[in-house]
């Protein structure tokens, strides 16, 4: 497999060409470690330090970087991108649809609304909401208000499954304009400690120095 670059008008920024489809008719702008959680491609690249931004395109992925040199960043951006399309994974996790513009409200302010009524659902067993803990992976809003909530657990069988399932929707139902909601469970990717906000570390540490 051979990969081509290309540099862009952001000194910052470099397209990569795998020279096969890469999110078809689509583009998709990932900007942190949580929302990559949707795509296996962007989460590999998301743990490469120095990466701020990844852009998957219809036969291209394009990365923004904030620090290092691409002398040192192009090799492993190279090497993680080859990696992903040779395993045979999904370019995405999910089938939800991405966010359409629509002429009325913004998908983008109605899943940032829905983002923030989750976080009034608590995990019982943590005690913090799910948002923070980063048990939310992805939503998404269509353009007639219909809505996807891709999430997980901390574990698989957790006993609260049902209840932070049926807690989510209920939360992103009661945000107005939207329509019907679906809550989609996943364990891909396990969740982790690191997928948490830094909002959410810091409590659990301050909890933990606090016992000592």
């Amino acid at each position: 497999m051979f990969i081509l670059t290309e540099e862009t008008t952001d000194p910052n920024s470099l397209r990569f060409l795998p020279g096969q489809p890469v999110l078809r008719n689509r583009t998709l702008e990932i900007r942190t470690r949580k929302e990559a959680a949707i795509s296996p491609l962007a989460d590999r690249l998301f743990q490469i330090q120095g990466i701020s931004t990844v852009v998957l395109g219809p036969d291209h992925v394009t990365v923004t970087k904030h620090e290092s040199d691409w002398q040192h960043l192009k090799p492993v951006i190279l090497g993680a991108i080859m990696d992903h399309f040779v395993s045979g994974a999904p370019v995405l996790r999910t089938a939800a649809p991405l966010p359409i513009a629509s002429a009325g409200r913004s998908t983008d302010v109605l899943t940032g609304e829905i983002r923030e009524a989750l976080r009034r659902v608590i995990d019982p067993e943590l005690g913090y909401n799910i948002v923070d803990l980063g048990l939310v992976y992805d939503v998404v809003a269509a353009d007639n208000g219909d809505v996807v909530v891709t999430m997980t657990t901390t574990t698989p069988g957790c006993p609260a499954t049902n209840y932070l399932s049926e807690g989510a929707r209920a939360c992103a139902a009661s945000v107005g304009g939207t329509g019907n909601v679906e809550v989609r469970l996943t364990y891909e990717p396990k969740w982790s400690i690191e997928l948490m906000s830094d909002d959410a570390r810091n409590h659990f540490a301050a909890q933990r120095r606090g016992r000592r």
